[in-house]
């Protein structure tokens, strides 16, 4: 049995994609496919629940970046497989996948007939913050419990201003080009004091005081636009890709930036004076780890796979390896 959830607010979520995903799973042995759709409200999870609870061995996720989270929570753990036929703006799941972007048939085809692989998800939570406006859409809810399923990135500082200032309907006329005019906007956010924590094999007790501009926490490194942001990153190695950037002299600072984000992943740490004396303007400190805690000094925005969380002190992300079987190319 399969079963789709998609997000129907989606444009490109048309009569003629759902008529050719249907007989693709026919064609697959699929007989009558659910169709489950999501709200506002219910954004994937409680769905693709309820298709393991009817005896689903494949959840097919059709829409975004949001909807392929929300319905990775409540696959995460299970022997059912998972398909993603992105239409969003970003779809940086399925880029980081291998999942083809803009050629729905190809992503049919994969989704119905395709081989699942072992894939990891990483989970988010957050410390209550004080309260702050929220946005236009409203704060993002947890995905499951308590916890916001990432499959992709959590980002804080740069990132997540970034997120917060993209405009709903330029990013709809001009998609991924809204992000690169918020990214524009936010050259100048300011540096964050934290602390960072790291669980990691060789050092399950890693403690570092930074300052930075933006700091990622990546289960996944490619972004549009052939943009690969931290190379050897990977959704099934079974660790987190953590990014610390920081930039000084402006558009100066972020050129060096540039220049570096195409270096290998080392899991060799630099120290932050070793970084500073090779890199005065711009700098990216790399570290690994399965469990990554963050203290802030103050307040500052999450963003998750796209998603804007309130403003908050502390932030923990956790890696499950192997949580998801996903369709994709070996």
């Amino acid at each position: 049995m399969a079963c789709v959830v998609l997000n129907p607010s989606k444009p490109a979520v048309t009569p003629a994609v759902r008529a050719h995903l249907a007989r693709a799973l026919s064609a697959a042995g699929y007989a009558s496919p659910v169709w489950m759709e999501t709200t506002p409200t219910e954004t994937g999870a409680t769905q693709a629940r309820l298709a393991l609870a009817s005896g689903a061995s494949l959840v097919v996720a059709v829409g975004g970046d949001g909807t392929v989270r929300s319905v990775a929570a409540g696959l995460a753990g299970a022997q059912a497989d998972m398909a993603i036929v992105p239409l969003g703006t970003a779809n940086l799941a399925a880029r980081n996948l291998g999942v083809p972007v803009g050629r729905p048939a190809e992503a049919i085809e994969l989704a119905a007939h395709g081989a699942a692989l072992a894939t990891d998800l990483a989970w988010v939570s957050t410390e209550p913050g004080e309260d702050s406006p929220a946005p236009p859409g409203g704060w993002a809810r947890p995905t499951l419990g308590a916890e916001h399923a990432c499959m992709i990135v959590a980002g804080l500082g740069f990132d997540a201003g970034l997120v917060a200032s993209t405009r709903p309907a330029l990013k709809a006329r001009i998609k991924w080009g809204a992000y690169a005019l918020a990214a524009f906007q936010n050259l100048s956010s300011p540096r964050m004091e934290l602390v960072l924590g790291l669980e990691a094999e060789d050092d399950p007790h890693r403690v570092e005081r930074l300052r930075a501009r933006c700091l990622l926490i990546a289960n996944g490194g490619r972004l549009p636009a052939g943009i690969t942001l931290l190379p050897g990153a990977r959704m099934d190695d079974g660790v987190l890709d953590v990014a610390a950037i920081d930039t000084v002299a402006g558009v100066v600072g972020w050129s060096s930036l540039a220049r570096q984000v195409l270096a290998p992943r080392t899991s060799v740490p630099r120290t932050v004076q070793d970084d500073r004396l090779l890199r005065p303007t711009g700098r990216v400190l790399r570290r690994l780890g399965r469990t990554v805690t963050v203290r802030l000094a103050e307040p500052a925005l999450v963003q998750v796979d796209g998603d804007l969380l309130a403003p908050t002190r502390g932030v923990r992300v956790r890696l499950q390896p192997g949580a998801l079987r996903i369709r994709r190319p070996a």
